[in-house]
């Protein structure tokens, strides 16, 4: 009897000190979660912007514009009624537009596309982000270069979208935007489950072959390879399986041969040619001209604006070419000057991604700064006969709008990413 009332009695106990911490509790303030001060809205005004990345930027932005102008005024002549300044002046104006939207995204929080709506679609509720947004955006308008496209050159590929009034635009720089934001996205959101074959490989997979289709109808095989490398690094960075990758890798490399020669063979077939003494009256003739601006160009160079390439030899020499029209002028310190300038954005790129504050930041950095590095050295490749001529652009120096604004708006997203990076 004693044992069951000392029982009863520490239940008693028990159960009164339960009672008693749970009054504790409902007595107890709620604490309410604190309001970050810099942050207002969906923009973050703590922290600083990386002050190397911002120099080399602008740097790299200065030279671009510079060697541009001196590549086209002769064409832009021609081309423009006796305006040998409208090509340079509509750069310009993309460059002073493309570095206010960097500014004011370097304002933004970049988190705020990690934001998610949970609508019922199709009966089931979804997550919808900003990222899924802007990824559809960006394949519409991709999509929409197949019945309204048009070419920037006659009897050329059709990769742009005309704007009444404006011009024209070229919706693939838009997408490889989508494609890298979104990514950032599926990683972060899918992290512990990247090294499964399906989460890691077959679903961005399936993307990255509707991006395939459509890009291939333009036909823009450049952007098709860009975006292969920022989806292969990206996933390497997120954690796939090495295997599974270097499996499916092969198979996609097997199935875009496939594609190609499906496809108009001839104009891939042209492009894969490297040797630029093939048939430099017809196939070769721009690979050829390259070589000889940036042979003549020697050490030092013929010095700025004394390039003879550009006076109607060197097709394209704004665009895809300036490189070499920028190595003739410079010489070969020039061209190395301008490697050495890609090579600094990228390891700032990566070193801002390394010390970024959350994985969504790593994968941003990592896409961006793989987009432009690659760029670069496939546009470098082309132009000393390293790699085929397939129509790549060089970040910062061709002539182009579209992708220049769009460039400067990434960079806009690295500044945003090292305000919150631990940056020495």
């Amino acid at each position: 009897m004693a044992a069951d009332s000392r029982t009863a009695g520490s239940r008693a106990s028990a159960q009164g000190g339960n009672v008693h911490a749970a009054e504790k509790r409902q007595a107890a303030p709620v604490k309410k979660k604190q309001k970050d001060p810099h942050k207002w809205g969906p923009f973050y005004f703590g922290g600083a912007i990386d002050m190397p990345m911002l120099v080399i930027t602008v740097v790299l932005l200065v030279l671009g514009i510079t060697a541009m102008f001196s590549a086209s005024h002769a064409l832009s002549y021609r081309d423009n009624d006796g305006d040998s300044y409208q090509y340079a002046t509509r750069q310009v104006a993309f460059a002073i537009g493309g570095l206010i939207a960097m500014f004011f995204i370097s304002f933004m929080d970049y988190r705020i596309l990690l934001h998610e709506w949970h609508p019922r679609l199709f009966g089931k509720v979804r997550s919808i982000s900003f990222a899924h947004v802007l990824l559809v955006l960006s394949l519409v308008l991709t999509a929409a270069v197949i019945p309204f496209g048009v070419s920037n050159i006659e009897g050329g590929p059709k990769r742009w979208l005309p704007v009444p009034g404006i011009g024209t635009f070229q919706p693939s720089d838009i997408l490889k935007l989508g494609l890298i934001i979104y990514l950032a996205y599926y990683v972060t959101k899918n992290y512990r489950q990247m090294r499964h074959f399906t989460v890691g490989l077959v679903k961005p997979g399936i993307l990255f072959l509707v991006i395939v289709g459509l890009l291939m109808k333009q036909p823009h095989l450049s952007c098709v390879m860009i975006m292969a490398a920022i989806l292969g690094c990206m996933l390497i960075v997120g954690g796939v399986n090495m295997r599974h990758l270097l499996l499916v890798g092969l198979l996609g490399a097997g199935l875009l041969v496939v594609v190609v020669l499906m496809s108009d063979f001839t104009y891939f077939q042209e492009r894969f040619i490297t040797d630029p003494l093939a048939d430099p009256g017809d196939t070769t003739y721009q690979t050829y001209q390259a070589i000889l601006a940036i042979g003549s160009g020697g050490l030092w160079g013929k010095g700025f604006d004394n390039s003879t390439q550009k006076y109607y030899y060197l097709p394209e020499a704004q665009n895809d070419f300036v490189y070499a029209v920028w190595c003739e002028e410079f010489g070969f310190i020039g061209g190395v000057l301008v490697i050495l300038l890609f090579l600094i954005f990228v390891f700032r790129g990566f070193y801002i991604g390394r010390k970024s504050d959350d994985r969504f930041g790593l994968m941003l950095c990592t896409g961006i700064t793989v987009q432009v590095g690659i760029q670069a050295l496939f546009n470098i490749g082309v132009n000393v006969c390293a790699l085929p001529n397939t129509g790549i652009s060089m970040p910062f120096f061709s002539y182009g709008g579209t992708a220049l604004f769009m460039l400067l708006c990434e960079v806009g997203l690295l500044l945003s990413v090292s305000r919150r990076a631990n940056l020495n």
